[in-house]
């Protein structure tokens, strides 16, 4: 099983999220935290299944798709994943943004 490490970038991502769902809806803020989370859960078994993320074009630097967001990690070793953001699909990605550890 592969340690999730979540970086204080995902982890004011998630607060951000969470915040702008939870004015919309409570119904809609929960499923929205449960789409990522399942798509999180995956990456403890199976820690490369997500795309190589196009902006990076780093084979250990990955992604997955929850909705409208795209959960961006970095593989560091073969038991752990280090979540980096999540990031809304619909804006660009910066990859100045945020970096690896």
């Amino acid at each position: 099983m592969v340690a999730i490490v979540w970086t204080e970038k995902a982890d004011s991502d998630m607060e951000q999220i969470i915040d702008y769902w939870i004015a919309i809806s409570e119904n809609a803020a929960r499923l929205q935290v449960k789409r990522i989370f399942d798509k999180v859960e995956i990456l403890e078994s199976f820690p490369k299944s997500g795309r190589v993320v196009p902006e990076f074009g780093h084979p250990q630097i990955r992604e997955h798709i929850a909705g409208h967001y795209r959960i961006v990690y970095y593989v560091v070793s073969p038991t752990r994943v280090d979540i980096l953001a999540i990031h809304n699909a619909a804006k660009p990605l910066d990859v100045n943004d945020f970096s690896p550890s």
